[in-house]
């Protein structure tokens, strides 16, 4: 409940700043939007959360940020060879990325695993969900995983460039590789930031 309002104040504030500087149409906090992830062949990386809804008028990528490949992304790229080509976790790296990401944190905790034990039951779990996605074939909003979620967020996160061009956001990899794997052509996303060019095509992104 706490979070739900801080969420919602946040929400307010950029909602209503968009509002009133670029119109109905303009993007909100967190919004869910619904995208092709096999139309994405790029990331954006250095923005978080804060970023959501954000309008940029300047320059793409937006200052501070770098583009990468998404075979760039270790997670992704894991899940790429894990569940496409069939090679076991061990053999894909990640565990061994994890490790050091866990052993440079101050808390010596990443993405809730603080052990090798922690990581393979993690990976154990996303093969099970995995599996349901391949039965229902599509992947479950925000609000159907956890009914006090704040709009979308905590789901994939997708930035909108010029022209409406789609760059992930780093945020979900593995329910982003699960689309791409499965060849999934509409999944529900997070909103990030979205060039002023491309604030008229957000109402196709929104159907």
């Amino acid at each position: 409940m706490e979070r739900f309002l801080r969420y919602s104040s946040r929400a307010f504030l950029r909602d209503s700043r968009n509002r009133i500087l670029y119109g109905p149409e303009a993007p909100r906090y967190a919004e869910r939007i619904w995208v092709n992830p096999q139309a994405c062949t790029e990331c954006l990386y250095g923005i978080g959360d804060r970023y959501s809804g954000r309008v940029v008028e300047g320059a793409w990528p937006p200052a501070g940020c770098r583009l990468k490949s998404l075979m760039e992304i270790e997670k992704l790229r894991s899940c790429i060879d894990h569940w496409s080509r069939g090679i076991p976790w061990k053999e894909t790296g990640i565990f061994r990325f994890l490790e050091g990401e866990i052993e440079k944190h101050p808390r010596r905790v990443f993405d809730d695993c603080r052990s090798r034990e922690d990581l393979e039951k993690r990976y154990a779990g996303l093969d099970l969900l995995f599996e349901r996605v391949k039965v229902d074939m599509r992947l479950r909003t925000s609000r159907e995983v956890n009914p006090w979620a704040f709009r979308e967020r905590g789901g994939i996160s997708f930035h909108v460039g010029p022209e409406g061009r789609l760059f992930f956001g780093g945020n979900g990899c593995h329910r982003f590789g699960m689309a791409l794997v499965l060849g999934l052509t509409r999944i529900p996303a997070k909103i990030g930031c979205v060039h002023i060019s491309a604030i008229p095509l957000l109402g196709s992104l929104r159907e």
